[in-house]
């Protein structure tokens, strides 16, 4: 027998968290609301197809993880005029912390394949372990740790790029 995937009651539980979640990453008030009402739209759109092979609340971070990445990979394409709100501070975190966290979003985008992005942003952004974020992606921790590594060497070498075209 197939569950019939309550929409109405699945925005009520995890809406908070979703839109939370797109603020973190977008990090621009009307773009989050318009990332989460899409998460939801699309749940909506493709509730035949849902597996259940996750909770609700795991499928959605995946997916609203996704849908912001998509939407900060868009921006970048056209190359919008990116307002520089910073997502509203919350309690342990810095005003510094905060430009990090967008500088690592900004080197995801331009360094970084999907599958990689979501590592780094699992791993570095939510604290998850190797482990922790394989499950999410469906790959071992080994190939976490690896997708790391490699995101790591390539943004050093970024990194010292400039320094060689000064000297």
């Amino acid at each position: 027998m197939r569950k019939e995937l309550d929409i109405a009651s699945l925005y009520r539980r995890y809406g908070d968290m979703v839109l939370n979640r797109c603020r973190s990453l977008l990090g621009n008030e009307a773009d989050a609301q318009e990332t989460a009402q899409d998460v939801f739209l699309k749940l909506h759109r493709n509730r035949s197809r849902f597996r259940w092979d996750a909770a609700p609340s795991t499928y959605l971070f995946r997916a609203t993880t996704t849908t912001c990445l998509n939407k900060l990979r868009t921006r970048r394409r056209r190359r919008e005029d990116m307002v520089e709100e910073l997502p509203p501070v919350v309690a342990n975190d810095t005003m510094l912390d905060q430009i990090e966290l967008r500088q690592l979003l900004d080197q995801v985008l331009v360094l970084a394949d999907e599958r990689t992005e979501a590592c780094v942003i699992f791993h570095y952004v939510d604290g998850m372990t190797h482990a922790e974020t394989g499950e999410m992606l469906g790959i071992s921790g080994a190939a976490v740790r690896k997708r790391i590594s490699v995101f790591k060497k390539k943004v050093a070498n970024t990194q010292r790029q400039p320094e060689r075209e000064t000297s």
